[in-house]
C-alpha cells in the first residue's frame, strides 16, 4: 500500500471509532442507526449532485447492481451491530466484530482477487487479531471464556460476528466496484438504497411518532455520526482501490484501540491490563503493516 491510502485509513480509523463510540451513548437502537442513514443521504445530496449524478446516469447499467448487493450487505451489517450494541457494551462488540472483519477478509481477498501476504503481512495481520483477543481476556461462563468475552449473551457474540462477516462482504465486494468507478458515486447510491430501506422500516417498526421522539433526542448526535460515516468509508475505498485488501482492514482495526479509549474515558468503561497489552499488540500490527506497504 503507498502512503497516501495508508494515511486514508488511518485517519478513517479515528472518525469511525469516534462515531462507534456515539451510537453506543446514544443506546445504539435501530432507530437511531437509521436515522443516520436517512440523514447521511440528506447531508451528501448535493455533494452528489455536483460530481456523482453524471457519473451515475452514465454508468447506470453498470452502477446499480454493484450498490444493489452492497447495500444489502451494509445494511445487514447495521442491523446487527445495533441489534449486538443492544446487549453488550462497546468495548466487547467492537473489538469482536471488526476482529470477525479480520478473519474473512483476507480469506475472500484471496479467493475474489487472488490477494496473497507476505511473512511480514501475516505476522502484521496476526499480531493485531491477538491484540483483539486479548483485550476480551476477563472471564467467566465456558462459552464466553472460549472466545474472550465478559459475561455476555450468547446471542450477543453471534451478532457481532456476523456483523463483521458482512462488513468482510462488503469490503471485498467494494473493492471490486471501486475499481469501475468512482468511490463516492458507488457509496453514495447504494447509501441512498439503504436510507431508503432503513427508513421505510423505522415508520412500519417503531411508527412516525417513535421517529420524531428519536430524532428530538438525539438529532445532533444522527447527524455526526451520518456525516462522519460517509467520510470514514470514503477514505477507505479510495485506499482499497489502490491497496491489498488485507493491510487496509488490518490498518482500521486501530479503530479498536481508539474505541476501546473512547469506552474508557467517556463511558466509564474499564481499561485494565489485557486491554492494554491488546491495545499494544494492535499498534504493533498497525506499525508493521506500514512497514510491509
Amino acid at each position: 500500500m503507498q502512503a497516501t491510502p495508508y494515511l486514508f485509513v488511518l485517519v478513517a480509523a479515528v472518525l469511525h471509532a469516534y462515531w462507534n463510540f456515539l451510537l453506543k451513548r446514544a443506546g445504539g437502537g435501530q432507530l437511531f442507526v437509521g436515522l443516520s442513514k436517512v440523514a447521511e443521504v440528506a447531508l451528501f445530496a448535493p455533494v452528489f449532485a455536483l460530481v456523482g449524478f453524471r457519473e451515475a446516469t452514465s454508468h447506470g447499467m453498470q452502477l446499480w447492481p454493484l450498490a444493489v448487493v452492497g447495500a444489502a450487505l451494509t445494511l445487514a451489517n447495521y442491523v446487527l451491530l445495533a441489534k449486538a450494541y443492544e446487549r453488550a457494551d462497546l468495548s466487547f462488540v467492537y473489538p469482536v466484530s471488526r476482529g470477525a472483519v479480520l478473519i474473512f477478509v483476507p480469506i475472500l481477498g484471496f479467493l475474489v482477487f487472488g490477494e496473497r501476504l507476505n511473512v511480514r503481512g501475516y505476522i502484521a495481520v496476526g499480531a493485531i487479531l491477538l491484540g483483539i483477543i486479548v483485550m476480551q481476556f476477563r472471564r467467566r461462563n465456558p462459552l464466553a471464556k472460549a472466545i474472550g468475552a465478559d459475561s455476555v449473551s450468547g446471542l450477543a457474540i453471534v451478532l457481532s460476528l456476523l456483523a463483521g462477516a458482512a462488513a468482510a462482504g462488503y469490503t471485498i465486494w467494494d473493492k471490486r466496484a471501486v475499481r469501475m468507478l468512482s468511490p463516492f458515486t458507488y457509496f453514495y447510491t447504494y447509501t441512498t438504497l439503504v436510507g431508503a430501506a432503513y427508513g421505510t422500516y423505522l415508520v412500519r417498526a417503531h411508527g412516525a411518532e417513535a421517529v420524531r421522539a428519536e430524532w428530538k433526542r438525539s438529532g445532533r448526535a444522527i447527524v455526526q455520526v451520518g456525516a462522519l460515516n460517509t467520510i470514514t468509508y470514503v477514505l477507505v475505498l479510495f485506499a482499497l482501490r489502490d491497496g491489498v485488501s488485507s493491510y487496509v482492514v488490518a490498518v482500521r482495526q486501530l479503530s479498536v484501540a481508539f474505541g476501546a479509549l473512547l469506552g474508557w474515558r467517556l463511558l466509564d468503561e474499564r481499561i485494565d491490563t489485557p486491554k492494554r497489552v491488546g491495545i499494544a499488540l494492535i499498534l504493533a500490527g498497525a506499525v508493521l503493516v506500514a512497514l510491509t506497504r
